[in-house]
C-alpha cells in the first residue's frame, strides 16, 4: 500500500484543520486535494521511482512537497536544512534528484542547473479533484533521509513504505491518539523522529502546530493558544525549557503527554518534569533512523519503576541486547542494542558495505551499548563509535556523562575522546553548567569523578561551554564539538569553550597533571 494512501484514507473529507498554525493553516480535505494535484503534476513530469529532494523547514510547503512525492510513487529525499552547500552537492552527486523542492531562504544552497520547485511554482499550480493514483508495493522505497552526521559521514536512510505504515501503527498503539489530538511539532520534519509526528496525526485526523520560532520558550504561548494535547522533544528541548523558560510554572491544561527520544532525558529532568505535571504523562522512546523511528517505549505509568530505563520494544518489535558472540547479555552485563522487526531500513542508498555492517542475518545492530535488567527492561549505556580507548582501559562516556549530571549545579555533560601520547586516549567532560562555570565547579566535578570511579575513568580535564553545539536533530553534536576542544587545547580562543583549572588543591586530573 502506498504510505500516502495509508496516510489519508481516514481524513481525507474531514473540514478540520491539520495544520493549525501558527503561520499556516490547512484543513484534512484541502490538504487531500492539494497533495493529490502536486502528486499529479510529479508523476506526469518525472513518471516513478525518481528522487525529489526536499528541502524546506517545518511548513505547509514542506508537508505538500514530502506527501506528494511518496503519493506520486517517486522517492522523497530528505536533507536537514543546515546542510552544508558543498555536503548537499555530495549528496545531490549520489542521488541525481530530477526535482528539487526548496524554500527561497534555501535556494543559494542548491547548484546551478539542478530543476528546481519552488514556492512559487506551488501556487500557481491548477487545482483538481482528480485523484492520482499509484499502486506501489509495499517493498518500494518511500524515501531516503539522511542521517545528522553528530558523530559520522551523512548516510542516506532507505525506508520502504511498508516501513513506515509498520512503525506509524505501532506508535498509535502506544500512543492511542485520536481526532481530538493536537502535536506542538518542535523537532525538524527533516527528522525522522519529527516526521513520525506527521505521520500519525495525520492518519487519525488529528493536527499538527508547527513551531518554527528561534525561541524555544514560545511554544508554552502555542500549546496553551491552540490547545496543544501533546509535545515532542529531545533531551536538550526539555532541558531549555526547564532553565530557560517558565515552562514549570506553565498550568498547561490542555496538554495530556509529553515524549522525549534521540537520546538519553536524565534522571533529574524526568523527576523534574513528573514532579512539576504529576497529572500528565511522559512517554520515553528509543529509536533511529535505521530502524524508522521509534524502536522501544517506556510505559509512563512505570516512569519512576524504571527510571533511566529505555523501556522494552514497540509493538511488533524485538529489542535485544547481545554479546559479541550473539548471546543476550545477563542482566547486568553490557552489549549492543539490535532490533527485529519490519521496521528495520532495507539498507543505506549505494553503501552496501555500510548496509552489511547494519543488517544481518534479517537483525538491525545499531551500534548503541546497552545493559538489561532482571525484567528485560533496557538500560541506554552509550554509543559503540563514542568508546574511549585509554591505556588498555575502555571507557563508555554515558557513565561518566550520569554520573557528573547528578550535580543539580550542571545542566549537561558531554564527555568525549581526545588524543594523548601517554594513554593513547583520554576523557575530556565538557559541561554547560546551569550557571556561571567557576573553578568551585570544577573542583567539584573532579572530586566527584575521583571519590567515585575508577582512575582512568576520571577526565583529564573540564572544559565548559555557554551550550552544547546541537546538529539539525537537536542532539549534541559531537564533530563540532570536538573540533571546539581541539581548538581550546592547542591555545586558540574558542568563543563560548572555557578550561578552568583547579583552585583548592584538589580536584587534580588522574595522571597528577594540572592543566
Amino acid at each position: 500500500m502506498n504510505f500516502v494512501d495509508y496516510l489519508l484514507e481516514n481524513s481525507r473529507e474531514r473540514d478540520t484543520l491539520f495544520i493549525a498554525g501558527p503561520r499556516e493553516t490547512i484543513t484534512h480535505r484541502e490538504l487531500f486535494r492539494k497533495v493529490n494535484a502536486l502528486a499529479r503534476h510529479f508523476g506526469r513530469t518525472y513518471g516513478r521511482g525518481k528522487r525529489i529532494l526536499v528541502l524546506a523547514e517545518n511548513s505547509l510547503f514542506f508537508t505538500l512537497c514530502y506527501l506528494a512525492a511518496m503519493k506520486s510513487g517517486n522517492i522523497a529525499v530528505l536533507v536537514e536544512t543546515r546542510v552544508a552547500k558543498d555536503q548537499l552537492e555530495k549528496i545531490g552527486d549520489l542521488c541525481k534528484f530530477r526535482c528539487c523542492c526548496v524554500q527561497e531562504k534555501y535556494r543559494s544552497k542548491i547548484r546551478d542547473g539542478w530543476p528546481l520547485f519552488s514556492e512559487a511554482d506551488l501556487a500557481a499550480l491548477p487545482a483538481t479533484d482528480e485523484e492520482w493514483v499509484v499502486e506501489t508495493a509495499d517493498d518500494e522505497t518511500a524515501q531516503i533521509l539522511f542521517t545528522s552526521g553528530s558523530t559520522g559521514e551523512k548516510k542516506g536512510v532507505m525506508i520502504s513504505h511498508w516501513n513506515l505504515v509498520t512503525n506509524s501503527e505501532a506508535i498509535l498503539e502506544v500512543m492511542h491518539l485520536t481526532e481530538d489530538d493536537r502535536a506542538c511539532a518542535v523537532l525538524p520534519f527533516t527528522y525522522c523522529y519529527g516526521v513520525s509526528v506527521m505521520h500519525t496525526h495525520l492518519r487519525v485526523g488529528g493536527s499538527v502546530v508547527l513551531h518554527t520560532a528561534i525561541f524555544l520558550g514560545t511554544v508554552i504561548l502555542e500549546i496553551d493558544d491552540y490547545g496543544c494535547t501533546g509535545i515532542y522533544g529531545v533531551p536538550s528541548t526539555y532541558q531549555i525549557l526547564i532553565h530557560r523558560t517558565p515552562f514549570l510554572k506553565a498550568a498547561l491544561p490542555s496538554l495530556r503527554y509529553m515524549t522525549c527520544g534521540g537520546g538519553h532525558l536524565e534522571e533529574k529532568y524526568v523527576r523534574t518534569i513528573t514532579g512539576a505535571f504529576p497529572e500528565k504523562d511522559l512517554y520515553i522512546y528509543y529509536g533511529a533512523t535505521e530502524a524508522t523511528a521509534r524502536i522501544s517505549v517506556l510505559d509512563p505509568r512505570l516512569i519512576h519503576e524504571k527510571i533511566g530505563s529505555l523501556g522494552k520494544g514497540m509493538p511488533g518489535v524485538t529489542l535485544e541486547v547481545l554479546r559479541p558472540d550473539g548471546r543476550p547479555v545477563d542482566p547486568g552485563e553490557i552489549g549492543e542494542i539490535t532490533v527485529l522487526s519490519r521496521t528495520p531500513m532495507q539498507g543505506y542508498f549505494r553503501d552496501p558495505v555500510g548496509t552489511a555492517a547494519k543488517l544481518k542475518d534479517g537483525r538491525l545492530y545499531t551500534g548503541d551499548l546497552a545493559t538489561v535488567d532482571e525484567d528485560g527492561y533496557v538500560y541506554f549505556k552509550g554509543r559503540g563509535n563514542t568508546v574511549i580507548k585509554s591505556a588498555g582501559h575502555r571507557i563508555t562516556p554515558r557513565e561518566v556523562e550520569d554520573l557528573i549530571n547528578t550535580l543539580e549545579t550542571v545542566s549537561e555533560t558531554a564527555v568525549i575522546a581526545v588524543p594523548d601520547e601517554l594513554m593513547g586516549e583520554a576523557a575530556i567532560a565538557v559541561v554547560q553548567a546551569v550557571g556561571e562555570p567557576s573553578g568551585v565547579l570544577r573542583d567539584e566535578i573532579m572530586y566527584l569523578c575521583q571519590t567515585t570511579l575508577p582512575s582512568y575513568k576520571v577526565p583529564k580535564a573540564v572544559v565548559f561551554a555557554e551550550s552544547m553545539p546541537l546538529n539539525a536533530s537537536d542532539k549534541v553534536d559531537l564533530i563540532r564539538l570536538k573540533a571546539a576542544v581541539a581548538a581550546l587545547r592547542a591555545g586558540e580562543e574558542v568563543g563560548g569553550y572555557e578550561e578552568i583549572g583547579p583552585i583548592h588543591g584538589r580536584g587534580e586530573a588522574g595522571d597528577g597533571t594540572i592543566l
